[in-house]
């Protein structure tokens, strides 16, 4: 790996501790575009969509106050981490359901109900789990973003605001 040395005349600039720090960190070598090593990259992770045509699937549901307001199944599958291929546009379940942004928090002055955005998308992937994004938005603001670990063998629950519940709970088919 070849590392090039810039150096410029800054004014009134002195040579400190924390200075000669920071410096000393931008000059150590990082992975190259982002490539994990080679260790985890044989790691076995849980992937949805992509090239997942096996058995496994995930049923993920959402409530809001004990309704359910979206539902859906999607593939998932056991990888090596290095074979998962990025997609040309990033999947994401969308749904729309109404509430008071005031229920995220007492930042959100609005209490009058109003079309909330709640959107899905793949964020991590773990030997034990597929770890999804899950936002909620207005038109005007981003009221939560979160994780959700979906696990393949069991159910898991998520309940980050009372009564806005998101499960998932894995699907054999035969």
């Amino acid at each position: 790996m070849r590392t090039a040395l810039v150096v410029a005349k800054l004014p009134s600039m002195r040579a400190t501790p924390f200075l000669a720090a920071v410096c000393a960190l931008a000059l150590l070598p990082a992975p190259v575009s982002g490539q994990a090593p080679s260790s985890a990259r044989e790691q076995l992770v849980w992937h949805w969509f992509g090239g997942c045509a096996g058995n496994d699937s995930l049923f993920l549901e959402f409530h809001v106050d004990g309704r359910l307001v979206y539902s859906a199944t999607f593939p998932i599958c056991h990888v090596r981490r290095a074979d998962v291929r990025p997609e040309p546009q990033q999947r994401v379940l969308t749904f729309h359901f109404d509430a008071a942004p005031h229920r995220f928090g007492a930042q959100y002055r609005a209490s009058e109900p109003e079309p909330i955005t709640g959107n899905v998308w793949e964020a991590d992937r773990r030997g034990t789990a597929v770890v999804l994004g899950v936002s909620f938005a207005t038109a005007e603001r981003v009221l939560l973003n979160t994780r959700h670990a979906a696990r393949p063998d069991s159910p898991a629950r998520s309940e980050w605001i009372r009564g806005l519940e998101l499960i998932t709970r894995p699907v054999r088919r035969r």
